[in-house]
């Protein structure tokens, strides 16, 4: 399937798509991290038939229900795989915790022994941040170790 891309300047990126049978839908991320998801008519792709504004937790709840990212499965695969494996994601608060600091400077690896696997910010995940990726309030932050690891850094990286 195709995905077409069209940068919005200082609103963010549209991404337009036909499903299976053949209707259109297109979705805007915006820079605030709310989507647009818009149902076009066939006859006339400049016609939008429907749409709705979804925020970044309702985002989250809907790929969810449709069946969830890639890296959604292989996570839940991968947990029933190892046993004693935590995985988590933490958002970073607009205050306190390492939101502004780099993940190097939060001694996660070092000091917890869990590991950063990627940050999504926005609509860019971040796959295997290194120590010198500064981090951002409202990061999703994904965690990986072990029970006790991963609690603790979470309460590093959320303050």
């Amino acid at each position: 399937m195709e995905v077409f891309e069209t940068r919005l300047p200082g609103v963010g990126v549209r991404y337009e798509f036909h499903t299976e049978s053949g209707e259109p839908i297109g979705v805007v991320v915006r820079r605030d991290g709310v989507r647009e998801v818009a149902l076009f008519d066939a006859d006339d792709p400049d016609r939008c038939k429907a749409s709705v504004s979804v925020g970044p937790a309702d985002a989250a709840v809907l790929v969810d229900l449709l069946g969830g990212s890639k890296l959604t499965e292989r996570l839940a695969d991968l947990r029933q795989e190892v046993e004693g494996l935590a995985i988590e994601w933490i958002t970073l608060p607009a205050v306190g915790g390492l939101a502004g600091r780099t993940i190097g400077d939060g001694r996660i690896r070092t000091d917890t022994g869990a590991s950063v696997v990627a940050v999504v910010r926005g609509g860019t995940s971040h796959p295997g941040p290194g120590p010198e990726f500064r981090l951002e309030a409202g990061d999703k932050v994904l965690v990986m170790g072990s029970d006790d690891a991963v609690e603790l850094a979470g309460a590093r990286l959320a303050g």
